[in-house]
């Protein structure tokens, strides 16, 4: 018959067979042996271990007879071991017991030799039986393939015990099978201590029945059967002390590790993985090992390092142990744990960690004497190496926008770019995560990794500028010392210092403009500086601090408003008064014809009307739409009176005033200079002068061959900012004139001052080296004014240090030659280079703001020729430059040369009114007299509204 639960049976070459067995195979496809007895009354029967079933350490089924009767517990030595019958709530589990003899046993197990024999254990004292047991009826099964599991074999000694309860159903057959008797179920019970661990305790598969081979009436075995049977691991049995007590200095672990075979390590309890290895003191690590099954049944070595064998009959459970040490039957290998075929086991190689050796504690119980051990390694403390774990490029930016430093260095080491771009988060670098979170170490990592400091995001926006905005200062340093540049803007054409200026973060600003001054002053996309978008935000520290830096108030923005616009539309009253305080002009209009005064009254700012005002704002100026600020206000508002009052007083001064000041153009340059440049008049009635073309560079009319082959062009190749005398541009000019401002030094010589060569683009530095100045053209606020006796003048409208760039005198170059046969000679300048043919400029018909300034007696102005795109020693360019400080509101002036006046004071007389005037109708006498002095390098004729004598 056969039965369900049938454990695999190993001895089917030395058994009794029956001709019609058949050899199943198992589920892996594996070959199980297996063989099918005829047994009568006297025949010998064979043995397989029940996992449930009491059994020695050895592995091997302790012989009993079994009783019905209700066991007893009594001291002393067994005789026998009985076990209770199962309860109705038990009746699931029934025990199989099987004699067995002639064999070894344990040294904390005793068997007789008698086939009547029971076995000990030296740990728990067992009952003996009510009764004799009655002698056990064989049947005749057949058995199937099954795997053989792992059966709950762990016993661990408590306190309180439970008695284990082993199911076991025999069947018996008489000697004629073809009638098929009923089997009959006998319980065999034994008593003993131990405590039992459900399956699901030890996370395996629910256990299932297992029904023993036919057992012989006498229960002997013979001595090959036994050789050959598998014995299983007890790696979940544990031992008690034996009473003897260890010294203090051994109470350590004796759990030996394996690395590829090299005994290193030791640790701390009584536990062994086969009867063939003696008990092992472990500590709480090593005895989680050995439930674990990772220590080897065959050598006692823990296989947590090194090369050894992987058994996984269920998956989720590894049974290790080293090839040499397999069971071996029939020349097949079988896995000394549980019994599986090991040709499926798997070789698995763990590297050993290296690590400095760590003490262990002591234990507080008293153990058995151990052998002395060297000290422990780590490697015995640590689990199992995991295996590594591979990261997704992104985690590089994860971490660094965490500040997770120790993970960046490791993803680093890991070989992962530090300029992957995140496309979920529009580009952006892990050096922009980093900088925008203020973690300057993380970002020092990234850098020294190859981080590119300059990489823009989908806003064209660099990790500088995200440490600027979210105001990390320290960061922000880093970065400027690492070599971040300050001067690139992001897709609005926002720098790092109109970042840091619209959120209000001061010490940024601070720190910005002490590497960048020049800076102050760049305008965005839209045309705004950091100070505008200081003052819309009512940024009033910021503002004070840009204004001492050289911040220009009156830059204009794409619709030409500047920053007295924008106080007044934020409402500022201080800021407003900061700026009217720095001469912001108080009559400038926008695009739309709109003042501040306009804006003010727009936006019902009340402080900000009444401040205008009482600086003297055009109450009656019109925009565009033909709106004054009372019209733009709200009727019988509060704003609406008092721009009603002041009107009303303004008319009735109008009446006692002829003349007032009045704005002709607000920019005569029509937009072709960085700067605006006004025209007003509050002299007489004249209107803006329009007879010639304003132009911003120089320009000519009859063919004139000027070499700007850049092939002849001398440049540098300097990567710095050419401040160093090894520039050869700077070579050709001597040394580098300019300072880190663009201004000329003090010791510049004023009266024959050296030629200048600018880098050019040739050149290999940047566009914003130090050595670039004429050729970015016009910076300084200047202003298109009628003056009392000179004609049109030009004034500042700032105040300007000494050294500073000014303008350029622009206009049509043409010849000496043709320059004599032009009628009006006002607007010549000589180009006395001294090479070749004589040139001039004339800025009659072509010129810019310099054809309107006037001669002074006493200038402030100093003429300098400059070579910039070209290096044709024939056409210089003209560049003037402040000879003192100029205040806000001087007129600006050169002098024109004796020469000059040589011709022209038969028809005019200088009205410089300057006390030292040489050229004055009294100066006149004394000036025939005087000896006429060489004329100087450059000559001018320009513009003036001088009266003739």
């Amino acid at each position: 018959m056969e039965r369900r639960g049938v454990s695999q049976e190993l001895e089917a070459g030395k058994r009794h067979h029956n001709p019609r067995s058949v050899t199943p195979t198992g589920a892996k496809g594996k070959k199980v042996l297996s063989a099918k007895s005829y047994v009568n009354k006297k025949a010998k029967a064979k043995m397989t271990s029940v996992h449930g079933s009491v059994a020695g350490s050895n592995g091997f089924i302790l012989h009993k007879k079994q009783a019905r009767a209700t066991p007893q517990r009594k001291g002393g030595s067994p005789h026998g071991l009985s076990k209770t019958p199962p309860t109705p709530a038990d009746s699931g589990r029934e025990a199989v017991i099987a004699g067995i003899s002639d064999v070894q046993t344990p040294s904390y197990l005793s068997l007789d030799p008698a086939p009547t024999s029971s076995a000990q254990c030296a740990w728990k004292t067992m009952g003996k039986p009510a009764s004799n047991p009655a002698a056990l009826k064989v049947m005749f099964i057949q058995p199937q393939k099954r795997k053989r599991k792992m059966g709950m074999y762990n016993f661990v000694p408590k306190k309180k015990s439970k008695v284990l309860k082993v199911r076991d159903q025999c069947e018996e057959k008489a000697s004629d099978l073809s009638k098929g008797n009923k089997m009959e179920e006998e319980d065999s019970c034994s008593k003993q201590e131990y405590t039992e661990l459900t399956l699901e305790s030890l996370d395996l598969k629910a256990q299932e029945e297992l029904f023993s081979p036919p057992l012989s009436v006498d229960g002997e075995v013979t001595e090959t059967d036994l050789s050959e049977e598998l014995p299983l691991c007890c790696c979940r049995m544990e031992t008690p002390c034996s009473g003897e007590s260890l010294s203090q200095t051994e109470h350590t672990c004796m759990a030996t590790e394996s690395v590829d075979g090299l005994r290193s390590v030791l640790k701390h309890e009584m536990m062994r993985p086969s009867n063939t290895v003696h008990l092992l003191v472990l500590c709480e690590d090593h005895r989680a090992g050995m439930v674990k099954h990772q220590c080897c049944p065959g050598c006692g070595l823990f296989c947590r390092a090194g090369s050894f064998m992987e058994c996984r009959p269920y998956g989720s459970i590894s049974h290790r142990f080293h090839r040499g040490c397999a069971s071996v039957i029939k020349a097949q290998s079988f896995c000394p744990h549980c019994g599986e075929d090991a040709t499926g086991a798997q070789e698995v190689t763990v590297p050993k960690t290296v690590s400095n050796p760590v003490t262990v504690p002591k234990a507080e119980p008293v153990l058995p004497s151990v052998p002395a051990v060297p000290a422990v390694y780590p490697v015995a403390l640590l689990p199992v190496v995991p295996k590594k774990v591979k990261y997704h490029t992104k985690q590089l930016y994860i971490s660094a926008h965490h500040g997770e430093l120790q993970k960046v260095i490791h993803l680093l080491v890991d070989g992962k770019d530090p300029n992957y771009l995140m496309y979920s988060q529009n580009k952006r670098t892990p050096l922009h995560a980093a900088a925008a979170e203020g973690h300057q170490e993380v970002c020092h990592m990234l850098v020294q990794a190859g981080a590119n400091l300059d990489m823009f995001d989908e806003e064209q926006r660099t990790p500088l500028m995200d440490a600027c905005e979210n105001n990390h200062l320290d960061t922000v340093k880093y970065l400027l010392r690492a070599g971040a540049a300050l001067s690139h803007k992001d897709i609005k054409g926002s720098t790092c210092l109109h970042l840091a200026a619209k959120l209000g973060h001061y010490d940024v600003v601070q720190h910005l403009l002490s590497k960048a001054s020049k800076q102050v002053n760049c305008q965005d996309d839209g045309g705004w500086t950091p100070i505008t978008w200081a003052i819309e935000y009512k940024h009033r520290e910021l503002v004070l601090l840009l204004l001492s830096r050289g911040a220009d108030v009156n830059i204009r923005d794409k619709e030409e408003n500047i920053c007295l616009h924008w106080a007044a539309l934020s409402g500022s009253n201080d800021i407003a008064q900061i700026l009217l305080d720095a001469r912001c002009d108080l009559h400038a209009v926008n695009v739309h014809g709109d003042s501040p005064l306009h804006i003010a009254a727009r936006e019902n700012q009340l402080e900000c009307v009444t401040l205008l005002l009482s600086q003297g704002a055009d109450v009656n100026l019109k925009n565009r739409e033909g709106e004054t600020p009372l019209d733009c206000c709200i009727y019988n508002s509060k704003v609406w009176v008092s721009l009603n009052t002041n009107k009303k007083l303004t008319d009735a001064r109008r009446s006692r005033d002829s003349h007032r000041e009045k704005v002709l153009s607000r920019d005569i340059s029509r937009g072709y200079e960085a700067v605006p440049i006004t025209c007003v008049n509050g002299v007489d009635s004249d209107s803006c002068p329009d007879n010639y073309k304003y132009v911003p560079d120089s320009c000519v009319t009859s063919p004139i061959n000027i070499d700007k082959d850049i092939t002849h062009l001398q440049h540098c190749v300097c990567t710095d900012d050419c401040s160093s005398n090894t520039c050869m541009c700077a070579q050709l000019s001597l040394r580098c004139w300019y300072d880190k401002e663009g201004r000329l030094p003090l010791e510049f010589c004023q009266k024959e001052p050296p030629v200048l060569f600018e880098c050019n683009h040739a050149c290999s530095c940047w566009r914003s080296c130090r050595n670039r100045v004429v050729q970015n053209g016009l910076r300084a606020r200047l202003q298109l004014y009628k003056t009392q006796k000179m004609g049109w003048g030009v004034r500042a409208l700032q105040d300007i240090p000494q050294g500073t760039f000014i303008c350029e005198y622009v206009g049509e170059i043409i010849t000496d030659a043709e320059a004599d046969g032009r009628e009006n000679d006002s607007f010549l300048f000589t180009l006395d280079n001294k090479v070749g043919d004589v040139h001039c400029i004339d800025a009659r018909l072509f010129g810019n703001i310099g054809r309107f300034i006037n001669h002074l007696c006493e200038p402030n102005l100093l003429a300098v020729r400059v070579f910039t795109m070209h290096q044709d020693l024939r056409f210089p360019r003209i560049a003037f430059f402040s000879r003192k400080p100029i205040q806000s509101g001087d007129q600006i002036g050169f002098d024109y040369g004796d020469h000059f006046w040589k011709v022209k004071s038969k028809y005019y007389s200088c009205q410089c009114c300057s006390p030292r005037c040489r050229h004055s109708s009294a100066a006149r006498a004394q000036s025939l007299e005087r000896v006429a002095s060489p004329a100087p390098a450059q000559q001018l004729g320009a513009h003036t509204a001088l009266t003739q004598s």
